[in-house]
């Protein structure tokens, strides 16, 4: 399976992940897959695919501080499109840096999504009732020439049941056929599987193809035979500072 790339840096090497794919290999879904008799590219990660089309980027012995490819973030199986690894040891310490602390720390990068999603009846995207009755959790732009806003409720608990900050910028871009809608999504934190539940437990209207959050193929496909979501990672902002 071919990974294409997007850009190339001397720290850093965006790509171009396809659909089915790990960013990381979950071992024990790997003998699930050997016992279904899954495609052999399904039980590779994304740096091992990496590896097998792209042998310049995996240097046998790098020169300080350049490194073989580290992931610097990951994207669920399921979905595509631009991931980063970082190939110097200021980009993964700086990259990580930000997405840990966020705000200016490191090196800011700023991620948007596109999604198709399929409203359901009281969804908010609905456009007869976002502009006048927004759900709980959903603040909307004073600029009412495009349908945007921010969630801010909370999917995540701490240890002692503490509510973990988690926001999500949305934008309507377009309304498609069957009254799904192309969405942009910025995550502004990372919590894990965030835009999926945002979009189906918040906005009530899941992402196109994401059985465990709610969408229903109904009776003319099976769940089981489609495990791709339509959600893309479509565009990496970045802000690269040198190190004092």
């Amino acid at each position: 399976m071919e990974i294409p790339i997007l850009r190339h840096t001397r720290h850093f090497t965006i790509v171009n992940k396809p659909p089915l794919v790990y960013s990381q290999v979950n071992r024990s879904a790997v003998v699930s897959q050997r016992t279904n008799g899954w495609p052999r590219h399904e039980q590779s990660s994304l740096l091992d695919l990496l590896a097998k089309r792209h042998r310049d980027l995996f240097p046998e012995n790098p020169e300080a501080p350049f490194t073989r490819p580290k992931l610097v973030h990951r994207l669920d199986y399921g979905v595509t499109g631009a991931m980063v690894v970082a190939t110097s040891l200021q980009a993964a310490r700086n990259f990580s840096k930000n997405l840990k602390l966020r705000g200016d720390k490191g090196w800011p990068m700023k991620k948007i999504y596109l999604a198709i999603v399929a409203p359901q009846q009281e969804s908010p995207l609905r456009l007869q009732r976002i502009l006048s009755d927004p759900d709980d959790g959903i603040a909307l732009d004073t600029d009412r020439s495009k349908l945007s806003g921010t969630i801010s409720r909370p999917l995540f608990y701490d240890k002692v049941a503490k509510p973990l900050e988690t926001i999500t910028k949305f934008e309507v871009l377009n309304v498609l056929d069957k009254g799904r809608v192309l969405l942009a999504l910025e995550p502004v934190t990372g919590r894990k599987h965030q835009l999926r539940r945002h979009c189906a437990d918040v906005l009530k209207a899941p992402i196109i193809g994401d059985v465990r959050y709610g969408y229903n193929f109904g009776p003319s496909k099976s769940a089981s035979t489609s495990r791709c979501i339509a959600l893309h990672s479509w565009r990496l902002d970045f802000k690269v500072r040198p190190e004092p």
